[in-house]
């Protein structure tokens, strides 16, 4: 497990859940970087009872204790109504806000997540199913940018070390150190496209093949290899075409088109980095799909495109309320 965290320098955010990932996370980090450098940040969506909610944060609580690190609470705004009206991803978005709070208040620049090789191949899957090209088939890096907008996440770095660690591996580690992670129920709740991958879906390919896990992590792992030789050339184009001013980069609608569209929605991933934007795959796609005419929009997270005449204009907004 420590030999999976790699160098990691100044404070750090660690997410903690209670469950077994996390726990297990919080432990080597804790143990490798030292307790003082620590902070277990838990948030709760407000998607289970209070008790179980409580119990999940006693978890957490009871092993930063035994650490001794210090611990950052949160939760949700609202408490949703039935099941599945607060979806997957607006869940994620309200918790990283949370911990890109959590994480300049504890003057960290680094948060560190307990996903694991399991959860990379349900990402795969998911991504895949969804119509994800090859960006999205690339599934989680070891390092990115902050996932979501936020207030104050500039410079924040996501850290994931245990993407080479599978989920069983994690439970042996805490069954050695004779640690009991919070189970949370909702884990077993189909109502989840995640839950239904893991729980229905790996199981029938495992039974094709056994590895059938670290395989679709591994292709994942040579999608990234090739995101990266192609993300080098759509940097330079970035470099050789694109008009970078404060808030706004300007490109030819016609040179961008000409590009292979591998390239050219690196470009766009490029140029809206550099605006401190960061956007999905199928934000990249529509703003690639609305070259074909003049006049044609994308409202993105924090900015918009527009193409008007020859060019594509890329321009930041302010930031709308609720996104801190």
């Amino acid at each position: 497990m420590a030999r999976a965290l790699g160098p990691i320098e100044g404070r750090v955010l660690v997410a903690a859940s209670g469950g077994a990932d996390s726990t297990a996370t919080l432990i080597a980090v804790a143990r490798v970087l030292g307790a003082e450098r620590v902070t277990a940040a838990h948030f709760d969506h407000r998607l289970r009872t209070p008790a179980e909610a409580a119990r999940d944060f006693d978890a957490v609580r009871d092993v930063a204790q035994r650490l001794d690190v210090l611990v950052a609470a949160g939760r949700a705004a609202r408490r949703p109504g039935a099941p599945g009206e607060r979806s997957e991803a607006s869940a994620r978005e309200a918790r990283y806000r949370w911990l890109a709070r959590a994480c300049r208040q504890a003057g960290a620049d680094v948060c560190v997540t307990g996903h694991t090789l399991d959860d990379q191949a349900e990402t795969v899957l998911l991504r895949l199913t969804r119509g994800s090209g090859a960006l999205g088939a690339a599934g989680m890096r070891g390092e990115s940018d902050w996932p979501v907008p936020a207030r104050g996440s500039r410079g924040l770095r996501l850290v994931r070390p245990l993407l080479g660690v599978t989920r069983v591996e994690v439970e042996a580690y805490l069954a050695a150190l004779g640690v009991e992670p919070s189970w949370d129920a909702s884990n077993d709740a189909l109502d989840y496209a995640r839950n239904r991958v893991r729980l229905e879906v790996l199981p029938v390919l495992r039974a094709i093949n056994e590895r059938a896990t670290e395989h679709l992590a591994g292709f994942a792992d040579a999608q990234r290899e090739d995101d990266r030789a192609l993300t080098a050339q759509a940097r330079a184009w970035v470099e050789a075409h694109a008009n970078i001013g404060r808030g706004v980069v300007t490109m030819s609608r016609r040179e961008l088109r000409a590009l292979p569209s591998a390239v050219a929605v690196r470009v766009l991933r490029e140029s809206s980095q550099r605006l401190g934007v960061h956007l999905e795959s199928a934000h990249l796609e529509a703003i690639l799909a609305s070259l074909e005419k003049s006049g044609r929009s994308v409202d993105l997270p924090l900015a918009h495109s527009r193409t008007s005449g020859s060019l594509l204009e890329l321009r930041t907004r302010p930031s709308p309320s609720g996104t801190d």
